[in-house]
């Protein structure tokens, strides 16, 4: 067979075979990636909302209030997904307004890349959740009634039987595994502000935003943590209105900073 024809067959039969060998070393690539940075945070230091160099310099200060504490181990979760911003403030908020303040919050994100995917999600209603934690809810009559004193005795093989279940059970909730943290935003207060009255000494023209942020497991539907973190930008700043930062800014950096240092913690 001629050396031409070989190499017009070659391509053919390897085409399918280069392209998922692509696939997979940019999937190991993403995951050594994430696990590199998520390694780093080791010696990661937090914020300070008012008093940084950031701050002074350019504007966008933030303060959080944690409403109900963290549960659980953030460092399990791989995947984080963004709802849309429920307005409580009526029309203060434009759809608009709120599609640019989700992007800019999942953009930060993947900046940090402590996560293999942030995904923005429409809404988020933990009460259809249907993940481990609530079917044990429902089976755990069940078990309780299986192991009630005023049950029966079984034979010695039914209690072995349910020895095994009970193991199986056990290593199945100490088992690490792969969640999504969902993040609910829902808007507090909300000005946008004005750059030309910021030039007034008159401390006029205020960016002010405030949001409540609920972290859930999306499996189980569990609300794991609430914090309400407020953003606010004025001339007071050393750049003042000429700084592109605002009170969003101050709130995407306290959003990104809560969840990545709870991450940390998390991965000592």
């Amino acid at each position: 067979m001629p050396n031409s024809q070989r190499l017009g067959r070659f391509p053919k039969g390897t085409s399918l075979l280069m392209q998922l060998i692509l696939s997979l070393s940019a999937t190991c690539l993403a995951q050594s990636v994430n696990v590199e940075q998520r390694e780093k945070l080791e010696n990661y230091k937090g914020q300070n909302g008012v008093l940084s160099m950031k701050t002074l310099m350019l504007g966008g200060d933030f303060r959080v209030t944690t409403i109900i504490p963290f549960k659980g181990n953030l460092a399990e979760y791989h995947h984080l997904e963004l709802t849309r911003s429920i307005s409580l403030v009526g029309d203060a908020l434009t759809s608009e307004v709120a599609n640019q303040q989700l992007a800019k919050l999942k953009a930060q994100f993947e900046a940090r890349r402590i996560f293999e995917s942030v995904t923005m999600i429409d809404a988020y209603n933990a009460a259809d959740a249907s993940g481990p934690l609530r079917q044990s809810n429902k089976n755990s009559s069940g078990d309780a009634e299986a192991d009630s004193l005023d049950s029966p005795i079984g034979s010695f093989t039914d209690m072995e039987a349910r020895d095994r279940q009970r193991a199986v059970k056990e290593q199945k909730a100490e088992r690490p595994t792969d969640r999504v943290l969902v993040t609910v935003i829902e808007v507090l207060d909300y000005t946008k502000g004005s750059r030309i009255k910021q030039l007034l000494p008159l401390d006029l023209g205020k960016s002010i935003l405030t949001v409540r942020l609920r972290y859930y497991d999306k499996a189980s539907g569990q609300e794991i943590g609430r914090q309400i973190i407020s953003g606010q930008a004025d001339g007071s700043s050393l750049l003042g209105p000429l700084s592109r930062r605002d009170a969003l800014s101050g709130v995407a950096d306290g959003f990104v900073d809560q969840v990545t240092r709870r991450v940390a913690a998390s991965e000592k």
